[in-house]
């Protein structure tokens, strides 16, 4: 902290007159007193030892001595005032009857600030002289400490500091610069700075402080003067870590604005594999149909059954398009990873090529995880065959590891991370080869639909495991260098095991009757009217009468017209208008034993994030097929007519 030097205010001047004679002594003070224009405290003293003693005592600001005193000469008082360690240096003003010059030079040796003879000596000189003697008295030791606080500045910034003359060789190097260069003060100064510099400039230079290591570092010049010539001051500020946390804050930009991107994605695929669903629904249920209608040798029936095939095929596509969403159907159980890799490492080595070494590093003891086990195989086949094509066709080694993780043990700077890291401890996957690799900059790329490094992209690849991580909850971080491999790292939150607490879907059976001359009535509320009308002669071969609503608040007028007669409700999720939890939530306070089927292009679970009432009969996903529809409905038909005959249980 820099040293505050405070001016001497001299509000009052106290001086000493020493001399034997009365008379010279108060001719000084009526001098002094007429030109002064301070506030005066001026005591006169005949001998030297008076003079010593108020010395002692209080120091005068000036001391006009006399050559010859009684008691000692002037030159042995100031031996005697110099020579003591505890005397200020103020200023004595040595005075005499006669010119003797080596007595003046020995008084000015001794520490005299001024030499006069006596008889030319006058009202305002004398004046002049002890001004004078007094402001340097002040103004000195004001300098030295400037000069010391400057540096103590210099010396202790942490930004390097030289000085360079307009020849381009350093004067002058502070402890920082030397750090920075790695170099002592003596092999800088006289040596060239080697960077151009001008007035008032600033700019980035590299310093080569190690070999191949530059040190990048902020210059700022501004001209002075030094030795009484023009020089410029050079700061010189590190600016490692100000760059490295940019560059970190750029990383984490372009992945805040990538994860954003695939969210985007994300629900692009969602809303597609949902109209999608809606129209593989009707070519599934319309050919199979079709199929129910021919007699088992029809020409066409061969045709047919490849029509249904596909649609279902094109629901497996709908389906992976919802796994990139993060909207997939998932049976989260509590699974010991090690177990679940060892009892794929047959699978593994059976798969892949033979030139491929598989090494495992697996933790004993680590907590489980909650996941997909299917989904969970899904996510380290795929890894694992990346890692496996990286290889072309010579040989490699893939090495799967596990272990638990801790925040403070890895913070992942330097790899591509995807999604949030956990906060407290996981357990961590990690699969690394030893292929090609990849440039740094290809790393985010990898992640996207139909992209490749080796062939022209041709599904959803690695972009499928971004929806399956966000559902597991898990973290993916990446690194690889091109010739050298990539390294996979997938952090799960860790768990504790815990029985299942999962129950079945609960609903209940009316108890009303339909009137036996009419058909029972099943109410189809779906948006989509190709839906309604095949779901409408599925129901009518069911024998089956089928009323329809092409939104919630249609369906609720139909459902309080006939909701004596309508036996099952199959609901569509996602509807303009009037969506299907609204449309459950009136009809359920109209009829709380109404049996609903929920359908939607989604997975259940995710189904049931959106649509927040369990009380659901079943759950139906589209596309399905014509059998899988009639079953749903025989069964909660053979439960009505269970509850109907047994009417007390």
């Amino acid at each position: 902290m820099p040293i505050r030097i405070e001016k001497p205010q001299l509000t009052t001047l106290r001086i000493f007159i020493v001399d034997d004679s009365q008379g010279d002594r108060s001719t000084y003070t009526r001098w002094i007193r007429r030109t002064a224009p301070f506030r005066l405290d001026i005591q006169e003293m005949e001998t030297g030892v008076q003079a010593w003693e108020a010395c002692k005592i209080s120091l005068p600001h000036c001391l006009l001595m006399d050559d010859q005193l009684p008691d000692m000469t002037g030159l042995e008082f100031l031996a005697k005032v110099r020579g003591s360690q505890s005397q200020s240096k103020n200023p004595i003003i040595f005075l005499t009857g006669y010119g003797d010059e080596k007595i003046a030079a020995h008084a000015i040796k001794l520490g005299a600030q001024e030499y006069f003879n006596k008889n030319t000596l006058s009202e305002k000189f004398l004046w002049h002289h002890m001004e004078q003697a007094i402001e340097q008295c002040v103004t000195i030791p004001r300098i030295r400490s400037l000069e010391r606080q400057s540096s103590i500045i210099l010396q202790s910034s942490s930004d390097g500091i030289l000085v360079v003359g307009h020849d381009g060789l350093i004067r002058f190097s502070n402890p920082a610069a030397e750090q920075l260069f790695q170099k002592t003060s003596e092999q800088l100064t006289g040596s060239p700075f080697g960077f151009p510099v001008s007035a008032n400039q600033t700019m980035e230079i590299e310093i080569m402080s190690e070999p191949g290591r530059p040190t990048p570092v902020e210059m700022r010049v501004v001209p002075i003067e030094w030795d009484g010539e023009p020089a410029f001051l050079a700061s010189l500020r590190d600016v490692t870590e100000q760059r490295r946390a940019e560059d970190e804050r750029r990383r984490h930009e372009i992945e805040r604005q990538y994860s954003q991107k695939l969210e985007s994605l994300g629900v692009l695929a969602g809303g597609i594999a949902h109209d999608f669903n809606n129209l593989l629904m009707t070519i599934v249920a319309r050919s199979g149909l079709a199929l129910r209608s021919l007699p088992p040798d029809a020409p066409a029936r061969e045709h047919l059954d490849f029509i249904e095939k596909a649609g279902l095929r094109g629901g497996e596509l709908a389906n992976q398009m919802l796994a990139f969403a993060g909207q997939t159907r998932l049976d989260f159980q509590v699974i010991n990873l090690p177990n679940l890799l060892e009892d794929m490492a047959p699978f593994l080595r059976a798969t892949l090529s033979k030139r491929l070494t598989f090494e495992y590093d697996l933790a004993p003891s680590l907590p489980p995880i909650r996941a997909d086990q299917a989904q969970l195989r899904q996510i380290i086949m795929n890894i694992v065959v990346n890692a496996s094509e990286s290889f072309g066709e010579g040989d490699g080694v893939i090495t799967i590891r596990t272990f638990e993780w801790e925040p403070a043990t890895e913070n992942f700077q330097s790899w591509y991370v995807i999604g949030e890291l956990p906060h407290s401890r996981g357990v961590a996957l990690t699969i690394q080869d030893t292929g090609c690799g990849m440039a740094s900059d290809t790393i985010p790329k990898i992640f996207d639909p139909f992209f490749s490094t080796k062939l022209p992209g041709r599904g959803l690849g690695l972009a499928a495991l971004l929806g399956l991580a966000q559902a597991h909850a898990a973290s993916i971080a990446v690194r690889s260098q091109p010739d050298v491999g990539t390294e996979f790292t997938l952090l799960f939150p860790a768990t504790t095991p815990s029985p299942s607490t999962k129950k079945g879907p609960v609903f209940s059976i009316p108890t009303q009757h339909a009137s036996p001359t009419k058909k029972p009535m099943v109410l189809v509320v779906d948006d989509e009217e190709d839906v309604r009308v095949a779901c409408s002669m599925i129901f009518e071969e069911m024998g089956l009468q089928t009323l329809v609503a092409s939104d919630g608040q249609i369906g609720i007028q139909v459902f309080q017209q006939h909701q004596q007669e309508i036996v099952v409700v199959l609901l569509d999720l996602t509807m303009p208008n009037m969506d299907g939890q609204q449309f459950l939530e009136h009809i359920q306070g109209l009829n709380a034993t109404i049996p609903v089927i929920l359908s939607s292009g989604y997975s259940e679970e995710e189904a049931m994030k959106r649509f927040h009432n369990p009380n659901m009969a079943a759950f139906i996903q589209k596309p399905y097929q014509v059998e899988t529809l009639i079953a749903k409905v025989e069964e909660i038909r053979q439960k009505q007519t269970t509850s109907s005959n047994n009417p007390g249980r």
